[in-house]
């Protein structure tokens, strides 16, 4: 059904007239820096950034007049395997003029001082990052909000990033509690831990009970606090408390000597939803790169939540690595010319095998798979974003004319050759993927005994009686959505509420198990319905 639109989309890129990359008028955010001298790796340079930015979504000139925001900052380039390319990617500090780091609420993603700018320089298409925390954050987990940008570094175009949110424990990033360096003791010491799983490069962190799938201990870097800054009674916290989840989780029956099972130390949706995104984008650095963990305070849930994302630019069929090209098979099981497995903890196999996690996988496989993983969903995204940026992609691909059509990373034959055909090679890998996944993916959702997603004791959103074996009510605070499906993907009821609060009553459905899915501004709810 998009067939035109994609038509519509190439037909545009095509005709854009040619000019070399000056940049002058930009429909995306215009940012300058300038340094006075050339970047480092580390540590971080200073200088100044400004940006253009018609905030009423109109043309942006680089002859305007300052208009949004302007200040000093610190500036390194970042990344691994990224830092030969000419386009680099960069992580900024904002600071004030006494060199202090300030903190300032960019594009409305929250007020830091920490962000990255980020070049996407192996994926061609520009997009794969992006939509990958796209939808991340539909499945309903954290990950970096962005904003797509053309960047001016000391009077040279540059060509298309993302100013993204760099990780950071932070109400506005990773919301979990702030952990000082008296906090040693009761439930201020519970919490907040992010542990990181990277390269094993003079790594600061500890060696877990069991080993990697590399075959050497497995080893938890720190991330926050930072390891300069995490303190003995803290760092044995966290390492006895990753100890008796591991336990668990490694154990016959995934309970450990305490009588816990495995599950009650994870926030399951979140182990789920971490597997799909990266199975979906096949990524090639899965699990192992680049890949973190958090836990909250005990009396702030306390549960161990997988994320967020970040590292997803070798994915979609992009790369050679472990077989990122070829649209079957896990990428968990590292059994595809996989290496670089000295990071990668076992958890996920072992997972996999446990039913309780298989069935919780079906269902919200189930679930995004009507919705925003839905075929069309995903390459109406692609279609929408590829169009807004398309005269942007056509300045960035004239600065970095090599780009397209040639080899610049680990990549698939045949090289495509135009913009146009990278977009419809990674739209039929993304086709093919999915029919595999789905074809392929374990449990049995009507076997779910982990309640799916479901609704909070202290939620406005009310579902009663439920089960039962006539009617269920459904009592709505505000404007919603609301779909019923079964256990196959079909729909079964579509509610639009425009006023709230209101209510739904459901009274045609045939005995069975079902999924209503809320949507509002204010949440994204999902929850199991029985009708007896």
């Amino acid at each position: 059904m998009f067939k035109n639109s994609i038509l519509s989309f190439m037909i545009c890129i095509c005709v854009m007239a040619s000019y070399n990359a000056q940049l002058s008028n930009s429909n995306l955010p215009i940012i300058i820096v300038t340094t006075d001298d050339e970047i480092p790796d580390e540590p971080k340079i200073n200088g100044t950034i400004s940006i253009k930015y018609d905030t009423a979504g109109g043309v942006n000139s680089i002859n305007d007049p300052l208009n949004y925001h302007s200040s000093y900052l610190g500036i390194e380039t970042r990344g691994n395997s990224t830092q030969g390319f000419d386009k680099k990617t960069y992580s900024i500090e904002l600071r004030t003029a006494a060199n202090e780091d300030t903190s300032v609420n960019l594009f409305g993603m929250g007020g830091e001082e920490d962000w990255i700018l980020h070049a996407m320089v192996i994926d061609k298409s520009q997009v794969r990052i992006p939509m990958s925390f796209y939808l991340a954050q539909r499945m309903g987990q954290y990950a970096s909000e962005f904003k797509y940008v053309e960047l001016v570094l000391n009077g040279d175009y540059r060509g298309t990033y993302i100013l993204v949110e760099k990780i950071k424990r932070d109400d506005d990033r990773v919301s979990i509690a702030k952990l000082d360096e008296d906090d040693l003791s009761g439930d201020s010491l519970t919490g907040g831990y992010i542990l990181r799983m990277d390269w094993l490069d003079n790594p600061q962190g500890f060696e877990s009970d069991y080993n990697s799938q590399g075959g050497n201990p497995m080893f938890y870097q720190w991330y926050y606090p930072k390891a300069e800054k995490i303190k003995p009674q803290q760092a044995n916290y966290i390492k006895n408390w990753m100890a008796n989840f591991e336990e668990a989780l490694f154990s016959n029956d995934y309970t450990n000597e305490e009588g816990i099972r495995y599950t009650n130390y994870i926030d399951v949706n979140s182990f789920t939803d971490f597997l799909l995104i990266n199975e979906f984008s096949k990524n090639s650095d899965g699990y192992k790169l680049s890949s973190y963990v958090h836990k909250d305070k005990d009396s702030k849930g306390g549960k161990l939540v997988a994320g967020p994302i970040w590292d997803f630019d070798q994915t979609y069929g992009v790369s050679l690595v472990c077989s990122n090209n070829i649209p079957t098979g896990w990428t968990y099981l590292q059994n595809q010319d996989c290496w670089d497995l000295e990071s990668m903890p076992m958890w996920w196999q072992s997972m996999m095998e446990d039913p309780v996690f298989q069935n919780r996988l079906k269902c919200r496989w189930t679930e995004f798979r009507q919705s925003f993983m839905h075929r069309d969903s995903i390459v109406n995204w692609i279609v929408e974003d590829t169009t807004f940026l398309s005269s942007a992609l056509q300045r960035n691909f004239e600065k970095w004319d090599y780009f397209i059509g040639e080899s610049i990373w680990i990549e698939p034959d045949p090289i495509p050759q135009s913009y146009q055909e990278e977009i419809s090679t990674m739209i039929s890998w993304i086709t093919q993927r999915l029919d595999w996944m789905d074809a392929n993916m374990p449990g049995d959702c009507s076997q779910d005994d982990l309640s799916f997603n479901s609704i909070a004791n202290n939620s406005p959103v009310k579902i009663y009686p439920n089960p039962t074996q006539n009617s269920i009510t459904v009592s709505l605070p505000e404007k919603s959505d609301v779909t019923v499906i079964d256990l196959h993907g079909k729909k079964h009821a579509i509610y639009t509420l425009n006023t709230g609060p209101n209510k739904i009553v459901l009274n045609k459905l045939n005995p069975g198990t079902y999924f209503i899915s809320i949507r509002s501004k204010s949440m994204t709810q999902t929850s199991k319905l029985i009708i007896q």
